[in-house]
């Protein structure tokens, strides 16, 4: 493999753009995932968490192989960072670094969607925990009014083969 700069930068572009489609994706699905919790649809939603997980999933083997790639462009320049260039005249550079810019900031909406449905989840499940203690509450009064519903008469089994 051609171990130059630009090989690197172009192939950190690859995995950046895969990275980012991922990432558009996934917001289109937080986004979906906070209409499913606005309307109660728990069946949505956890379709929506399985499609997440599996998009996180792909992008954690992205960032494995985006590491890789950026350790070894950072040692053939000999730096600890690419901000420490100097004269960063390779093929690809400032593309890398807006679409890093992109990436984050897809990053942070996809984040601040995620607050938001997590606050929302946490209210829902609070109202239903609500719904379900009135609900065992009226069993309960319910009981108490009518006993006699409570206490069923005994059952005998009478044999008539006498």
């Amino acid at each position: 493999m051609n171990t130059s700069p630009e090989k690197y930068v172009e192939r950190l572009l690859a995995v950046f753009d895969k990275k980012h489609a991922l990432l558009l994706e996934m917001l289109a699905i937080t986004r979906r995932q906070s209409q499913s919790i606005n309307e109660d649809g728990l069946e949505s939603l956890e379709k929506a968490i399985g499609e997440k997980q599996s998009i996180i999933d792909s992008i954690d083997k992205l960032d494995e192989e985006f590491d890789v790639y950026y350790k070894r462009l950072k040692q053939e320049l000999r730096v600890k960072s690419l901000d420490e260039l100097e004269n960063p005249d390779i093929k690809g550079l400032k593309e890398l670094k807006s679409l890093t810019g992109r990436v984050m900031e897809l990053i942070r909406e996809i984040n601040r969607l995620e607050k938001e449905n997590s606050t929302r989840a946490k209210e829902l499940l609070e109202n239903l925990a609500g719904e379900v203690r009135k609900l065992n509450q009226a069993k309960k009064v319910n009981t108490a009014y009518k006993p006699g519903s409570a206490m069923q008469p005994p059952s005998y089994y009478i044999d008539k083969k006498k």
